[in-house]
């Protein structure tokens, strides 16, 4: 059975990480571990957010001993001229290692600008009266509940695995 730690203790994650590992193995064992991102609570850009996932994967790796850990960070970046909100995934077993990024949501301008101010998302929401779901996060709100942050990571975590649930075609030449 495959052992998978998630480099977070947050609830919604840990589901979301089930849901897309499940999808290949339904036995396997997912638990999550409090680890540190080593990068800002807010992440701005590609390059943040994507180190924010793998630190938290290496870190969930070493922490429990797992066959593979697993990192999920949300970012916020422009593109032009809207601010987006996005993800990153990363999965490593300690030897091959792969982070991708998931879909991203246009945010609203001032909330954008609140995040290079220094804000975070989720505290920034709340400030508006906006109610916040963790499971849901922001992009339900945004989307009228239509696309929610469990499902965008669940996606995501499938997409990442294929290396470890597909290794003859990833090992071909």
């Amino acid at each position: 059975m495959k052992s998978i730690m998630v480099g977070s203790t947050n609830s919604a994650k840990v589901s979301a990480v089930m849901q897309g590992v499940q999808a290949y193995w339904p036995e396997a064992n997912v638990t999550g571990a409090e680890v540190s991102s080593g990068v800002p609570s807010q992440p701005i850009g590609l390059e943040q957010t994507m180190q924010g996932a793998i630190n938290r994967a290496r870190a969930a790796k070493l922490e429990g001993g797992a066959d593979l850990g697993v990192g999920l960070e949300g970012g916020v970046m422009k593109i032009g001229g809207n601010w987006i909100m996005f993800s990153f995934v990363a999965v490593t077993d300690g030897t091959k290692e792969i982070a991708i990024p998931t879909t991203g949501t246009p945010l609203p301008r001032s909330w954008g600008q609140a995040m290079i101010a220094g804000g975070e998302l989720r505290p920034h929401v709340q400030s508006l009266g906006l109610e916040y779901d963790y499971a849901k996060g922001v992009n339900a709100i945004l989307t009228n509940d239509i696309v929610k942050r469990d499902e965008m990571f669940a996606l995501a975590v499938k997409n990442a695995l294929a290396p470890w649930v597909n290794p003859e075609v990833y090992e071909s030449k």
